[in-house]
Formats: structure tokens, sequence, C-alpha cells
């Protein structure tokens, strides 16, 4: 088979982003937005030596979980993968990535997969949004990234973002485009407004930054800004890098709140412009119940949180134990958890700076740990934060992951010493194809 040739296949199965599958002389296709169950007309775009890629040209026999999209910018934005589907199935396809990528990626078979968690909020769930800007023909526009791409598909109403954000960007842009006000190039380098960052609280109190390259008077927008209902904190955050990382620590207060207060399970945290958050409320506390549960501390227990962050978890737990110790390589977060521990009159979180595979061998020499948890970045956990975690024999681990390609490649790393016990699937980021897990190790 060719590249350019088009036949007709039916779908037998979902990949782990929710492709569809077909087979071809007993090869592998990959057929975007095709569903299990249809017959479809489809064209070869890739041929490599084990798999095809193709492209979906018509449906034949539709399957009932497809879906008409809710939004007009679907597939061509990259912010959601799966609203051709319905939610029913969308939660079929990441059980079965998260069980499929262990089982074979991490090659475990004898572990309890239990069902995934969620809430069925599938709109405007999420917290915290950032949109970039660029001047496209003389036009100014905003939205997400294209799929893989730095081209952005301009829209200001997001299914899936803060309900209050298509208000914030229309003034944002009218007082771009009245003012004048030159939209930074990724190729030039030149331009002064970047970006808008907004934050959202459970209470519906919103945090607006302005990202530029250089520090200019916005007081006119703020005076507009504010007339929008609930906006307590406005930023600006000045970035003068010529690369693709939006936000830096360069924050000045314009207006309001240095802070957000976001409610997690009864405690109240801090939230800065910079501040690490899960960006879906509502299903953060399910996912902490159950890392709780799966922990099972009690009054006698000291336990390790690594990359803790502003000790959201941290604080969650300290109630169950007799110490908690939070370890996090960021500054400005570890300050945070400080405070947010004394604002909840919680004595017993002790919070570290340093990297968590120093501190932990530190922790080890003077106090007894009965558990660990930790909640990495996408990249998952160092080989040395895991050579540690082999040498310092801890018995009972809980590992909250936002990336099951990376959390497999650990488990496979843990499981000559750790036997995997238990599996939780999450969907934090309902008609995208991100998945959250958490896991329970106990040591053999």
């Amino acid at each position: 088979m060719n590249k350019g040739d088009i036949l007709e296949v039916l779908i037998e199965d979902m990949d782990k982003d929710g492709k569809g599958i077909a087979y071809y002389n007993k090869k592998i296709i990959f057929i975007p937005y095709a569903i299990i169950g249809e017959t479809c007309k489809i064209e070869i775009t890739k041929v490599l030596s084990k798999l095809y890629e193709a492209n979906l040209l018509e449906v034949l026999n539709e399957s009932p979980y497809r879906k008409q999209p809710d939004c007009n910018l679907y597939p061509s934005c990259g912010g959601c993968q799966m609203r051709h589907m319905s939610y029913e199935l969308e939660k079929k396809v990441k059980f079965n990535k998260v069980k499929n990528t262990l089982t074979h990626g991490a090659k475990i078979a004898d572990f309890k997969m239990n069902e995934l968690i969620s809430n069925d909020i599938i709109n405007n769930y999420r917290n915290k949004a950032i949109i970039p800007f660029a001047n496209v023909n003389n036009e100014i526009i905003c939205g997400m990234y294209k799929g893989r791409s730095h081209e952005i598909i301009s829209n200001l109403n997001c299914q899936i973002e803060p309900y209050l954000l298509e208000k914030i960007l229309i003034k944002v842009k009218k007082y771009l485009i009245y003012n004048n006000i030159s939209i930074y190039d990724e190729i030039t380098k030149n331009g002064l407004f970047r970006a808008l960052m907004c934050r959202k609280t459970k209470d519906d109190k919103y945090m607006i930054v302005l990202i530029t390259t250089k520090k200019y008077d916005f007081s006119a927008l703020v005076n507009e800004l504010i007339k929008i209902e609930n906006i307590v904190s406005i930023y600006l955050n000045i970035n003068d890098l010529n690369n693709n990382v939006l936000l830096t620590d360069n924050n000045m207060l314009l207006y309001g709140k240095a802070n957000l207060t976001e409610d997690i399970l009864g405690y109240k945290f801090n939230v800065a412009p910079n501040t690490f958050l899960q960006v879906n409320n509502n299903m953060c506390e399910l996912l902490y119940k159950e890392a709780i549960a799966l922990l099972n501390p009690n009054k006698d227990e000291t336990i390790i949180d690594a990359y803790c962050g502003m000790g959201s978890i941290t604080l969650n737990v300290a109630p169950y134990v007799k110490q908690i110790i939070g370890i996090e390589v960021v500054k400005s977060a570890i300050d945070n958890a400080i405070i947010n521990a004394k604002m909840n009159g919680i004595n017993n979180a002790k919070f570290i700076l340093g990297k968590c595979e120093d501190k932990i061998l530190e922790i080890i020499r003077s106090t007894k740990v009965n558990s660990i948890i930790f909640d990495p970045p996408r990249k998952g956990c160092d080989i040395s934060f895991l050579n540690v975690i082999k040498e310092t024999k801890i018995n009972k681990i809980v590992y909250i992951s936002c990336n099951v390609a990376t959390l497999a490649r650990d488990l496979n790393y843990l499981k000559d010493i750790y036997k995997i016990v238990e599996v939780t699937p999450f969907d934090l980021f309902p008609r995208t194809s991100h998945v959250e897990s958490v896991v329970l190790l106990i040591h053999k």
C-alpha cells in the first residue's frame, strides 16, 4: 500500500488517544476521529514498516457513540481531542489507556484496576487558562494552539475554559486594537503583548495576568476589566525571554488582591499567578480523597510528600498523621506552603526546600518514614529520585500521575521491589485525551 491510497476499513479498536484502529494485511492503521464499530473511507497519509497512518474521508456506517461536536472549531483547535464521541465512550477509552499502558508498557500483570472516576461536568471545568495572542494579516487574534503547532486558532468562547473568559478577552482585544498595541511575534521577537492568563476559584473569584515583553501602563484596561463581575486581582507579568515559555516569575500587582484563596476539602490555600494547582477543582478533591484512602494513614506515622508544591496534598494528609514532610525545589512554592499551613492552623506539617532525592536521604537518617506520596510533573520522576526510593525501602507509595506513559516507565523501574497493588484513573480533563491516575505500591 502507498501514500494516497484510498480504501474502506472497519474500525476494530481505539488507541490510547482516541484514534480509530483498523487493519490491512496484518498491519495496523491509525485513523484520527474514527470510532470503533464504524466502516470508514480513509486515505493513507504515512507508510511505515509496521503501521500506516490515515485521514478519515467519510464515515459510511456511523457508530451510536458518534456525536456532533458542540464546538464549531473542532477539530482544528488543539484544545480538545474527543468532542466527536459520547462522553460514555471517552471514559472507556481513558480507562483502557491506563490499563493497557500499564499492562503492556510496564508489563504489570497482577494489579487491581478500578473504574475511572468522573463527575460528568465536561464544560467550563478549567480553573486556569493561558491564552496566546498573535497578529495575523493585521488582525489581532487569540485562542488555542492548533494541535502540534504554534498556529493560533482564533477562539473567544472555549467550551472547557472559565466561563467569564470570553468577556475578558473581548475587552482586552478591544483595548489592544484601539490603542494600537503591538503583538509579540515569535519569529521576529518583536512586539509588546504576548498572552493573557486567567485563574478562577471554586467560589468564582478571578485573577487576570497580562503577559507582556516590557512594562506598560495598562491602567485604562484595568479600569475596564474590573467592571466585569468577580475579578478581584490583576497582574502584569513581564516576559522578555525569546522562547516558548509564556509566564515568568516577574509579576507586578496592578489591582486588587495579591492572591486568590482556594478551598480544597475544607482547607484554604493562597493561589498566586505562578502557583501550581490542579485545573479541575471538583475532580481534584475526588483525587485527593482517593490518594488519602490508599495511604490509609494513622496518627503514629510520618509521611513524606515529594514534589509538594504549595502543600495542597500535604495539608490534607496532615490531620491523619503524626507528621508529614513536604519537599519541593521551587522556593516560592515552599514559602507559599508554609503560609498555607499557618493559615489553616496546621502544626505537624514541615516543608523543606531542595531536591527530593537529596532531602529524602537526609530525612531517612533521622526519622522513620512509613509512607511517601508524590505527584511529579508530566515528565515523571527522575531516575535519581527512583533510585533513592528503592534505597530507602519506604513501605508504602502513593503515586499520582498526569501522564500514563511516564507512569508506566517509572512503575516498570520500581516493580522489582514494589508490588503495584491498585490503580484508579481520574478524568480531570474531559473532552481531551489526558487522564490522571492514582497508584498504590507496597514494598515486597
